[in-house]
């Protein structure tokens, strides 16, 4: 089964509602400085909020790991859209990743 990660500053009751809702955007510095330390990560941009890859993508592990960092630099929410929830990550990487 194919997941993707939804990072941003959502709504979470929203999110229950497997809705994306943007509350405030992501800083754009932030998320260009975060993705530079992974070249080559497809992510895409909506409205306020990313769409990384994760379960079942090519790219999955290190969509998680760039999730993982923008939520420790930002406080964002990352999310399993489909599902209807938060996730909460700990991935290694993230301190590896500078």
């Amino acid at each position: 089964m194919i997941h993707d990660l939804t990072i941003g500053h959502l709504d979470p009751a929203a999110i229950r509602d497997c809705v994306a809702v943007a509350l405030k955007p992501l800083d754009r510095e932030v998320v260009a400085r975060v993705l530079v330390a992974f070249p080559g990560l497809k992510v895409e941009e909506r409205e306020g909020y990313l769409i990384a890859p994760w379960h079942g993508r090519e790219d999955g592990d290190r969509g998680e790991a760039f999730a993982a960092r923008l939520q420790a630099e930002t406080g964002c929410l990352v999310c399993d859209r489909r599902n209807g929830r938060v996730v909460e990550l700990a991935h290694p990487l993230v301190a590896r990743t500078a």
